[in-house]
């Protein structure tokens, strides 16, 4: 027969689903940026087969648009990314909670 250790809540002022919470938010505004760059390639390797395997200057025109846009939509994902991770981590101060997210949590061992 086991014991049950009794329920300690968290030393923080968080409780586990605002934590969570923290872990969603940076794991959606990471997948986000990933996002971001997994269209910015597409466009990137459309880009380049249509400057480099066809012969029609149409086209070749648009191949060659589509790389400005391409580094558009990039600093676009960059400057997003940033901006909600510096709320995040506004946030955490605010509530004053020391660590981000994603580093390791310290607890004291009782007994």
């Amino acid at each position: 027969m086991t014991t049950d250790k009794p329920h300690h809540p968290p030393e923080s002022a968080l409780f586990i689903r605002d934590h969570l919470a923290g872990y969603r938010t940076e794991l959606a505004n990471r997948r986000t940026l990933l996002a971001y760059i997994r269209t910015v390639l597409s466009l990137v390797a459309a880009a380049l087969v249509f400057i480099k395997f066809w012969d029609h200057n149409v086209v070749i025109a648009l191949g060659w648009t589509l790389l400005p846009i391409a580094a558009i939509i990039l600093i676009r994902g960059l400057l997003i990314y940033r901006r909600i991770n510096r709320v995040v981590h506004r946030e955490e101060k605010q509530t004053g909670e020391a660590e981000s997210p994603f580093t390791e949590i310290k607890t004291k061992k009782k007994g």
